[in-house]
């Protein structure tokens, strides 16, 4: 289930026992308290679960982050921990945001799918080749 979320914050982040990720659905606006809220929780899934975690990202809900957002969220982008993030939902808009973010954080860990069951498969396909 989504943990708590700072009042104003609409986003949502839990750990997905079944799957062994983090899954993140995200409502709105993201501002700079929304990526600040982003590098905390990628900060608490690393201290609770561990190095080499998978993300899943719904973003069929938000808008773009704004550029306070977006520096916050490049450097949650290369926090040590993530293995890798699959996103799904994205508009075209959202899309190129996204890739520019990933762009200036120099990972390339992240790729924008379809469909859930597209990104689940491509997070589990890099799990075995990790073996």
């Amino acid at each position: 289930m989504p943990d708590a979320t700072p009042a104003g914050i609409q986003h949502q982040a839990w750990w997905d026992e079944e799957r062994q990720i983090v899954r993140v659905v995200g409502h709105g606006k993201i501002d700079e308290a929304g990526g600040k809220w982003i590098l905390s929780c990628t900060e608490r899934m690393a201290r609770e679960h561990g190095d080499r975690i998978d993300w899943l990202l719904d973003l069929s809900d938000i808008s773009a982050p704004n550029s306070k957002a977006r520096k916050l969220i490049a450097e949650a982008c290369q926090h040590p921990s993530i293995r890798r993030y699959a996103m799904v939902g994205a508009s075209t808009f959202i899309r190129v945001v996204a890739n520019f973010v990933v762009a200036a954080a120099g990972v390339s860990n992240t790729r924008h799918f379809g469909t859930e069951e597209e990104a689940l498969a491509w997070l589990m396909e890099g799990r075995a080749s990790d073996v």
